[in-house]
């Protein structure tokens, strides 16, 4: 399963259709519905919508050189370049699961994060009997939290993952701040988060079998204190591009790599290859973090959660469902 050739003259080829000049608007330049002030991003079509699964080896973008992977092929390298977060607190969203130290619950032995035979990593949920909530904050659920000890600033980060169906699952691949603020509303307004991959499963009031792509800054997200709907503004076009970019997945089960460009001039988004994200920085010819926080150190990211404020309840038949992930990989110039 796993290959160490990529392929990245085919990867180029396919990114060179979708470049940044098909923007993300948050108004309808062709109907002219809608307005720059808009909550409601106007989300125009692209090919694929992730029909493609290949190639294995991923699409970095030419002229990016691997500088750190895993293969999930090593359980030294698992609990050495990885530490598990652990509690179940909620996580600031009303979360349902536990987060199990080292991916394993102890009172069950049940392994939330499994390295498999076939080269793979699963992180999976699980539903625990009343009589072990004890050991969970009173959590029904347990399942796995990881980030990477190493951090990163700009590159191509790609990972190539089978989604969970399961009613209430909450997959992610992201990226917070390595020394902090944790927080996008931190006072200092440098906190900040890269979503590479959200996905609910039939969350309340949003379309089915979608994926999101984020930004997250103090002054360009909806909870901003000070920028409200602000958005990113291209200081060239002037052209107001959305924090949040979400896509439908063709058969998310199935294999699909989804990856994130990021530089000190713009982020972008890709499912297979193609491009559904682009946030430009609005101040290129400076280091603003206030403005454009992602010029900083940050670690990766991989969950599981079950439920919240925006996952919604698991079915009462919910047993277990797994997050597989093939790769997670790292480029830069």
């Amino acid at each position: 399963m796993k290959h160490l050739l990529f392929f990245i003259l085919s990867g180029c080829l396919i990114l060179a259709s979708c470049s940044g000049k098909d923007p993300v608007y948050w108004y309808n330049p062709e109907t002219g519905t809608g307005s720059a002030g808009s909550n409601v991003p106007y989300y125009p079509e692209k090919p694929g919508s992730g029909s493609s699964t290949n190639p294995t080896d991923g699409y970095a973008p030419a002229g990016y050189n691997l500088v750190w992977s895993d293969e999930f092929t090593s359980a030294t390298q698992l609990y050495s370049d990885w530490y598990f977060e652990s509690g179940g607190t909620g996580w600031g969203n009303g979360e349902l699961q536990y987060y199990c130290p080292a991916g394993t619950f102890d009172a069950t032995g049940q392994k939330t994060a499994a390295l498999t035979s076939d080269g793979t990593l699963k992180i999976t949920a699980y539903k625990i009997a009343d009589q072990y909530k004890a050991y969970t904050n009173g959590k029904s659920y347990i399942s796995t939290r990881m980030n990477t000890n190493k951090g990163w600033m700009h590159g191509y980060i790609e990972m190539r993952a089978k989604l969970p169906l399961s009613k209430g699952m909450w997959p992610a691949f992201w990226m917070l701040l390595k020394g902090g603020p944790y927080w996008v509303l931190d006072p200092s307004k440098t906190g900040a988060e890269i979503d590479i991959m959200e996905y609910v499963v039939n969350p309340p009031d949003n379309p089915k079998d979608v994926v999101y792509f984020s930004a997250h800054s103090y002054n360009a997200t909806p909870e901003g204190a000070e920028g409200k709907n602000s958005g990113y503004v291209d200081p060239q076009t002037h052209v107001k591009y959305a924090y949040c970019q979400w896509v439908k997945v063709n058969k998310p089960e199935e294999w699909h790599c989804y990856g994130m460009e990021w530089t000190h001039e713009f982020i972008r988004g890709l499912l297979d290859g193609v491009e559904y994200f682009y946030v430009p920085n609005p101040k290129p010819n400076e280091v603003d973090l206030a403005t454009w926080p992602f010029d900083q150190v940050f670690n990766l990211k991989l969950n599981l959660a079950v439920g919240g404020s925006w996952g919604g309840e698991p079915a009462a038949t919910f047993t277990e469902d797994s997050y597989e992930i093939d790769w997670v990989r790292v480029f830069q110039k």
